[in-house]
Parts: C-alpha cells; structure tokens; sequence
C-alpha cells in the first residue's frame, strides 16, 4: 500500500486508515463554534504567527523558460498565501505578526515546519509572546481544464503553549475562467482589478485570487478573539466544516460546501 509522506502526520501511515481516523474524530463534533473550536475557546489566543507556506507542489525540471516561469509562479503564489492569511485573522480580532517579522522570528528560533507542527515550542511564547502559530500547506495543483485552476490546501492553527489543535481545515480550491467563443480567456472585472493593483501577470493572479478566497473564508470561520464583545455570542454560530470545497465560478459567483473527505484524500494525495 502507497504510503504519502505529503502529511506531515503521515510518517509510516497509509492514507485510508488516516482519513478513517480523521472521519471518526469530525463525525463526533458538533456544527456549533463552541464545540469545534473547543480548545481555542479554552486558551483564548491572541497573537499569532503565521509560517511560511509548506508548499508540496511538485516542481518540473526546467527545460525550457516556460518551465522556469511555471515553477516562479507556484513559488509566488506560495508566498501570497502566507501574506493573505493576515487581514481575515486581523478582521477577527487577532493580531497576526507581519510575515516579515514573523518569518525573521523563524529563522532566529531554528524549527522545520515539521517540528513546528509536533515539538515543543512554548519558547516561542517566553520570548516572543506569540500564543498560537498558523501552519499553512499548499499540497497540490491541478489544471484540468485550459480554464480551470485547481489547488489543495491545509490551515492548522497550534497553541504554541499547550501544543494543541486549536482549528484544522482542508480545502479544495477551484476557479474557473470564462471564455470567448474561440476559447480566449475573458478577465472578469474582478480579475483585472486584482491584476491592476497586485501588477501580477494573469495567470499568477487566478492563482493568487483563488489562495485569498480560500484563506478568508477559512480563517473568518474562527471565533473571534477573547478581545472582541462578540466572544461568547459567537460560540453558538455555525461552524464551517473540517473539510470544503471553494468554487469561484465562471460568472464571479462563489459556492462554498462540505467536501467528501475520501474525494479529497484521493484527489490530493494521488497522481
């Protein structure tokens, strides 16, 4: 049976019996905030530092400046996905460290991603007061379509004091772009904002677009801090489910729904 090291969790797991788990442990939690957010609402984080994006996407040999410009562009839009975590957990009440403080704090304190995910890093809070980290991963991308972009992401927020889960979300992104009756792509007036103030290159910015609707609506799902009146009057909201597809379609119209879990596994984590 393959085994798929992309999950950090993984380490001499196959994926059947990890999705099982993961199913066992989401079938048991309720739709309310109070529930499925339990140990954020227990600890009641409040500064946050955002990792750099664990980005698993494979990359092709560059044999020519296509692929040298296909391989920049994941990276970019790897970057981006960082950067847009930081307004949804803002509008939520947090305060996110700037990715440039934060990636500096990094590199002084010396951990892998992976050891950021399972060691002990109550340090992090002794010296720089950060109370959780939100590890972000870009396991796949997928263009199925000349139109249609499609990418596989993980949000994990960790208590940096306690080392627990505060929120894990999966989702798979897609966005499709229309086309003119030749099968030229039509850029929505979205789109040609987005390009227009990012000065991204068109299909750098459907990536990108895609990456910041997938992390707003993945982080505005969370609790709002302690520090906001609304703390406990959220508790009782809906809360999204732990895996979701988002749908940014042809028409600029989202859909956002659950997401079949074992879908998701052999999607992502299958060539």
């Amino acid at each position: 049976m393959k085994v798929y090291p992309q999950l950090r969790t993984m380490k001499h797991t196959s994926i059947p019996l990890i999705f099982l788990a993961l199913l066992l442990i989401i079938s048991c939690k309720s739709e309310k905030k109070v529930t499925t957010y339990e140990e954020l609402y227990k600890e009641q984080p409040f500064t946050i530092l955002i990792v750099p994006t664990q980005d698993n996407t494979k990359r092709l040999q560059e044999k020519s400046t296509q692929d040298r410009v296909l391989n920049e562009e994941l990276d970019m839009a790897a970057t981006f996905l960082q950067q847009s975590c930081v307004e949804p957990l803002v509008s939520q009440g947090y305060y996110a460290i700037p990715p440039l403080a934060g990636n500096t704090i990094l590199e002084k304190y010396g951990k892998t991603y992976r050891q950021l995910m399972l060691d002990n890093i109550t340090d992090l809070n002794n010296q720089y007061g950060v109370d959780a980290i939100l590890l972000v991963a870009i396991h796949k991308w997928m263009e199925p379509e000349v139109n249609e972009v499609v990418v596989f992401a993980e949000f994990t927020l960790r208590s940096v004091k306690s080392g627990l889960e505060l929120m894990h979300t999966w989702v798979r992104g897609d966005k499709l772009q229309p086309v003119d009756d030749k099968g030229d792509p039509i850029e929505l007036a979205a789109d040609l904002a987005f390009i227009k103030t990012t000065q991204m290159k068109p299909r750098l910015a459907h990536r990108c677009l895609l990456l910041q609707g997938m992390s707003d609506f993945a982080l505005r799902n969370m609790p709002t801090s302690a520090s906001r009146w609304m703390f406990k009057q959220d508790q009782y909201t809906s809360a999204n489910p732990n895996f979701y597809s988002f749908l940014m379609n042809t028409d600029g119209s989202i859909e956002r729904e659950k997401y079949n879990e074992d879908a998701f596994g052999n999607e992502c984590f299958t060539d």
